[in-house]
């Protein structure tokens, strides 16, 4: 998604409209894995609705990578570090700290002492990263923003050949060597960690940025990408259906070769299609896609807690993808998760103080 939003002097429509298709897509996620978690929980024929929705939304967070990396290093700005960091990680470490606290409460279920072992157990678990289950990518966004003031200078001035080196090294490390050790008993000694899978995304949004690919190169894309999102569901089954029917995720990583290939895919099909030729004229979809450009960060932080306040009942009625067939609970559940967590980060954005843990 999520990154914080560089100031740029012109739109980049395609940008807008995958960062909102791409949040959107997390949700659905988000919904669908429970009912692929496992074949008997529901059925095979709704594990298989279960296994689809997730399989084919398993790009999202990729693409979410691959956008900031297009916009954090793509661009003329020299920056000093401390104040890059500064005007980005603090964007970050706020709404981190709040909303840990936030799930956190939600998560104990019974009225919270707040006392200093409260406080102490917080602080501990968000220095490890155990809080909840999404913001790992806060996390790692820090971590990507912590190294921008070397890779960009880097990546802005050598050759495309050095990049190419780079991405491809990148894939054969965790598209390849890595993937397969999910699969065997053996890891391999040489110390890949260079090559982290967050980062190669984050490059190639420079790269499909600066070096446009040509049609050829993109249909090829496209058919790794449909060849991708077959692999992924029916590979997963293939997977689970061996493991007693309980879920086996190695094809929904986001490093296994089939998800990079659909990531590029999708991202490279929102670039070469000219949005704003059938937009521009289309107010009311300007202005939706304007608005929910703002609230993306905020959606993705606060949709796993709207999610469950909905299917829990509290509010008088239960509203999950699982009280009715999947093929249609999973969208509609979707688009009702997704609205309602755009109307409350739209009312957060306007309350001061509150505005900072759902920055724009």
């Amino acid at each position: 998604m999520i990154y914080i939003k560089a100031r740029e002097t012109s739109r980049v429509l395609y940008l807008d409209l995958l960062r909102i298709i791409s949040i959107f897509a997390v949700v659905i996620l988000h919904i669908s894995a429970p009912i692929a978690a496992n074949m008997s929980n529901y059925g095979i024929k709704w594990w298989w609705i279960g296994n689809l929705a997730d399989s084919a939304t398993r790009w999202s967070v990729p693409v979410l990578i691959i956008i900031s990396g297009r916009l954090m290093l793509d661009n003329n700005r020299e920056e000093k570090p401390s104040l890059f960091l500064k005007k980005r990680i603090t964007k970050i470490i706020i709404p981190l700290i709040f909303w840990s606290f936030i799930y956190m409460i939600r998560k104990s279920g019974t009225p919270v002492q707040f006392d200093m072992s409260l406080v102490k157990s917080f602080i501990k678990n968000l220095y490890a990263g155990n809080v909840h289950i999404h913001l790992w990518y806060l996390y790692m966004l820090v971590g990507l923003y912590l190294i921008t003031p070397i890779v960009k200078p880097y990546v802005n001035n050598v050759k495309k050949e050095a990049l190419v080196y780079f991405i491809a090294i990148w894939f054969i490390t965790n598209g390849i060597i890595v993937f397969l050790e999910k699969f065997t008993i053996y890891n391999i000694g040489l110390n890949l960690s260079f090559f982290h899978w967050s980062l190669g995304y984050y490059i190639l949004g420079f790269f499909l940025e600066k070096y446009n690919p040509s049609t050829k190169q993109r249909k090829i894309a496209y058919i790794l990408g449909i060849l991708g999102l077959i692999g992924t569901t029916y590979g997963t089954y293939l997977l689970t259906e061996n493991n007693g029917g309980e879920l086996v995720e190695h094809l929904y990583s986001y490093l296994a070769p089939n998800v990079m290939f659909m990531s590029l895919a999708i991202y490279l099909l929102f670039k070469s299609t000219n949005w704003n030729k059938t937009i521009d004229n289309m107010p009311i979809i300007n202005s939706l896609i304007t608005s929910f450009n703002k609230t993306s960060f905020g959606i993705y932080l606060i949709h796993l807690l709207v999610l469950d306040i909905i299917s829990s009942g509290e509010l008088g009625i239960i509203i999950n993808a699982y009280s009715f067939n999947p093929i249609i609970g999973i969208p509609l559940v979707g688009v009702i998760t997704f609205l309602i967590s755009h109307f409350v980060v739209l009312i957060l954005q306007r309350i001061p103080l509150i505005n900072k843990t759902v920055p724009k």
